[in-house]
């Protein structure tokens, strides 16, 4: 595979709202056609269930390879189960932070799922379960669910010198999902609208769970990849995080305002390449960036030189950042030598890009 761009434009007229049906057939039934790179890079993505669902509500079933359809099919029918599991423990956990007065919203996938914009609920692939509390409560509800039977993993040295925006993951034998609380929804991204006040403030109640309304669901969606999942940093896209968006976008009467925020600006330009659904307009037009993105698909040599170039700069400049505490603080130096040999086995990984 030398080109992902054309793979990636197969996905995403397979995923769009607006792509023409008669001549995504065309092109999927051809002989020639290779489903294998959907395959591999639609897991990646996360987005097999999407892929198959979008197809099945194309009526384009049948231009799947049988073993495919049938991959495909149980796939998508393993995470309906997971998903329909996944709604049974929220409302438990929901039930919960009611009794106990915990001002709460569901995040991410979670929030997704019960918020109604999927054609089926099996498109959407979850993780964990992700839950903003108020920071008055954060502690008692970390305490409600070890309480519960929930257990907090293990957590590395750094956990106790740096401020992250959850705690540590709870999981339970009980359940299928490790769950997140979380404190903020950046570590050090500032975004006012995202603020835990406003959130909390504006939430909405649907089927009984709490979550944002839908304007700061699609915000931290796009925000969430940008800045957490660093799609800003590597100039990319994410096929979950872009089917969330235009399915919000499709199901919902959004608006945001592109001129107020570059970061969100050029999220949308990469999806612009890609789907119809992003109107190009003033505020979203191709620039070098866009073009340099197109670039690196059809250069994937490049691709990952340049990718592994960004993460190791990353990394680096990271442990640049640590360099007073570790001179400085007695506590994380002797905590850091302790730990070396898992340092180290780390820093591997991020050379190796694994």
């Amino acid at each position: 595979m030398k080109n992902l761009a054309a793979t990636y434009q197969h996905i995403a007229d397979i995923l769009s709202y607006d792509s023409d049906a008669s001549t995504l057939e065309s092109t999927l039934s051809q002989p020639a056609f290779n489903w294998d790179v959907i395959v591999k890079e639609g897991s990646k993505h996360l987005v097999l269930p999407a892929i198959f669902c979008r197809l099945q509500s194309k009526q384009l079933l049948h231009v799947l390879p049988a073993d495919l359809l049938s991959y495909l099919e149980n796939i998508t029918e393993l995470n309906r189960n997971r998903n329909s599991s996944i709604l049974n423990q929220m409302q438990s956990i929901s039930d919960l932070l009611k009794q106990n007065h915990i001002n709460h919203v569901f995040l991410k996938g979670a929030a997704l799922l019960v918020s109604n914009i999927y054609e089926d609920p099996a498109e959407r692939m979850i993780g964990d379960i992700d839950i903003l509390i108020d920071l008055n409560q954060l502690d008692e509800t970390f305490e409600l669910f070890i309480k519960e039977g929930y257990n907090p993993i293990e957590q590395t040295f750094g956990n106790k010198f740096s401020e992250h925006k959850h705690l540590p993951r709870l999981t339970t034998e009980k359940y299928i999902c490790a769950v997140e609380l979380h404190r903020k929804l950046f570590v050090n991204h500032k975004d006012v609208a995202l603020e835990n006040a406003n959130i909390l403030k504006t939430k909405t109640n649907i089927n009984q769970f709490y979550i944002p309304n839908e304007q700061h669901l699609l915000r931290h969606n796009i925000l969430n990849y940008q800045i957490n999942d660093k799609g800003q940093l590597y100039n990319s896209l994410n096929f979950r995080s872009s089917f969330d968006t235009i399915t919000l976008l499709k199901k919902r009467t959004l608006h945001l305002n592109f001129e107020e925020n570059n970061t969100i600006k050029n999220y949308f330009r990469v999806l612009s390449i890609f789907f119809k659904e992003i109107r190009p307009d003033t505020t979203i037009k191709y620039n070098i960036k866009s073009s340099f993105y197109l670039f690196k698909l059809k250069n994937l040599k490049f691709y990952r030189f340049w990718n592994a170039l960004l993460r190791i700069t990353n990394y680096l400049l990271s442990l640049t950042n640590r360099i007073p505490l570790f001179l400085y603080n007695k506590a994380y130096r002797k905590e850091f030598l302790a730990d070396r040999k898992r340092i180290y086995q780390h820093f591997v990984t991020i050379l190796k890009g694994s």
